[in-house]
């Protein structure tokens, strides 16, 4: 049984907090993320979020 309270998961055997940081990064750092893609790769972030209850504190592009 797992409770979420405030970012804190509890199980039977521990409490735990976790975060993750995921950086993808163009090849050469060109300028190849035009507004649509940024917009597409958004949506699929936030199909992401609600699919597995997560919360995302941040996307940005260069």
């Amino acid at each position: 049984m797992v409770k979420i309270e405030e970012g804190i998961w509890r199980w039977y055997h521990n409490i735990s907090e976790c975060y993750y940081h995921i950086q993808l990064t163009v090849k050469y750092r060109k300028s190849l993320l035009t507004t649509k893609v940024e917009q597409a790769i958004i949506e699929a972030l936030r199909g992401i979020k609600e699919r597995y209850a997560i919360e995302i504190s941040e996307i940005g592009f260069d």
